[in-house]
């Protein structure tokens, strides 16, 4: 097991809000239809906002989750390589007109995140940031932990990679993403450590997938 532990700053926590995001910056997550019946009816993707409890629909309507018959990339051309199940995906929600058949949804991507780790799913879906902050002694909250599709923002002392069942070669990219800017996509649970700390637990990890190349 490998597991990522460090210092953190305290920042404060804001309240949390689940209502869908502005267009072109939801999270959302994915699972493929094994529904069989003919295309484009069947056999998309069903997109659920990530910590959502209901999702808007390209119909206006908002329901547990939405039926996209297809994915494209920002320039609405279709993807090269179809979104595995339960990635998450930076995107927003279309309709296409189908002939014959009516509007249809479309999710539009800009960016994918394939899960990677082998451990039983629990807990929300979280931005992970190292802010490089280091103390002389612990508990040191040096990781801010923000809500996907939310408000909610903390602080931890520790963040366990180890905990996903991911690869070695899996946890290293998740170290380096939480290193950038973006940080690292991840779900999992906090809990409270014997020095005073607070720690993030992972389940799941979730790494960008490298656009393709022109």
């Amino acid at each position: 097991m490998v597991a990522l532990l460090a210092s953190l700053a305290l920042a404060g926590a804001a309240g949390s809000a689940r209502s869908q995001p502005t267009m072109g910056t939801g999270i959302y997550t994915v699972q493929l239809d094994p529904r069989l019946c003919p295309s484009p009816l069947c056999g998309g993707y069903w997109v659920a906002l990530a910590n959502g409890a209901r999702t808007r629909c390209a119909d206006g309507i908002r329901r547990a989750r939405c039926y996209a018959a297809k994915a494209v990339d920002e320039h609405r051309d279709p993807l090269e390589t179809a979104i595995a199940e339960g990635a998450l995906v930076r995107a927003e929600l279309e309709s296409s007109e189908y002939e014959g058949i009516g509007p249809l949804g479309v999710v539009a991507v800009a960016a994918v995140y394939e899960p990677a780790g082998r451990a039983t799913v629990t807990g929300g879906y979280y931005r992970v940031v190292d802010t490089r902050v280091r103390c002389v002694r612990a508990p040191c909250f040096s990781y801010r932990v923000t809500q996907l599709n939310g408000r909610t923002r903390t602080t931890t002392s520790d963040v366990d990679l180890g905990t996903a069942g991911a690869t070695r070669a899996e946890v290293a990219r998740a170290l380096k993403a939480l290193r950038t800017k973006n940080g690292l996509f991840a779900r999992g649970r906090f809990t409270r450590e014997a020095d005073g700390g607070r720690s993030f637990r992972t389940s799941r990890l979730f790494l960008r997938v490298p656009p393709p190349r022109a």
